[in-house]
């Protein structure tokens, strides 16, 4: 475990040079509880990885092939920094990891339960401030480093966290957020993300929300409807949020 922390941590800086494949999925049952579940695959960076430290680098580093389960409780149960509502947040939580270097694969799967949906939008919040799942936090607790671990490399909460989430029985929502939007645009790094986006860089994001009855109204003109009008998905790219962050708000009522 411990080449995660050099791993993971990497991957993700290299993810913001090139393409990256993010697949959300939001279950809700008629009770209110449910699953949530992140699919990342950034194995078009495993190259560029190899590029970046070299073979012999990366077997001194210990960087090898690897498929693990690494359960949240044995992260949040020894965190300092994280709250006692968040640690019951994520406790129940896995991070699957598989790591294939000959095969150029780097792949990622978060799975979190969730008991009521107002426990889902405190999870959507822990997940987008940084507190958890920023590149120095969760990947460096994964890999052994513990709450003080990485450096100031841009994460993905920083663009999930342009946006508020909520929902309650029949409404689910997410709007911008418009300091935290400005605050992200203003910060130098992603000026140069403006950039590589015209010469092709993505993070091609897939949000599939299935609900426990059909939806009434979505606000969102791009989002397409199941045939039995209880799965809603929404596909986009998510560096066009820092351009047009409203394109991608959207209301469900069902």
């Amino acid at each position: 475990m411990k080449m995660l922390k050099i791993l993971l941590p990497l991957a993700v800086v290299l993810c913001f040079t090139g393409c990256l494949d993010i697949d959300e999925n939001v279950n809700i049952n008629k009770d209110g509880s449910g699953k949530l579940v992140e699919d990342m695959d950034a194995s078009q960076m495993v190259e560029m990885l190899q590029t970046y430290m070299g073979k012999e680098e990366m077997a001194k580093k210990g960087i090898q092939a690897m498929d693990t389960t690494v359960n949240m409780k044995d992260i949040v149960d020894t965190s300092k920094s994280l709250s006692a509502d968040k640690k019951a947040l994520l406790h129940d939580g896995t991070v699957h990891i598989q790591l294939d270097i000959d095969k150029k694969i780097l792949k990622t799967r978060m799975v979190f339960p969730f008991t009521s949906q107002d426990n889902l939008q405190k999870l959507y919040t822990v997940m987008s401030d940084g507190s958890a799942f920023g590149s120095t936090k969760l990947l460096g607790g994964i890999g052994g480093g513990g709450d003080d671990g990485g450096g100031g490399a841009p994460d993905l909460s920083q663009f999930t966290g342009i946006y508020t989430f909520s929902c309650k029985d029949g409404t689910m929502s997410k709007k911008v957020n418009r300091e935290k939007w400005k605050a992200l645009t203003d910060r130098p790094e992603m000026a140069q993300m403006k950039q590589a986006s015209q010469m092709g860089m993505e993070i091609n994001y897939t949000a599939t929300i299935t609900l426990p009855r059909p939806v009434k109204t979505c606000s969102n003109p791009t989002a397409k409807m199941s045939d039995d009008k209880k799965t809603v998905t929404l596909k986009y790219n998510l560096i066009d949020a820092l351009d047009h962050p409203e394109q991608f708000e959207y209301t469900i009522e069902y």
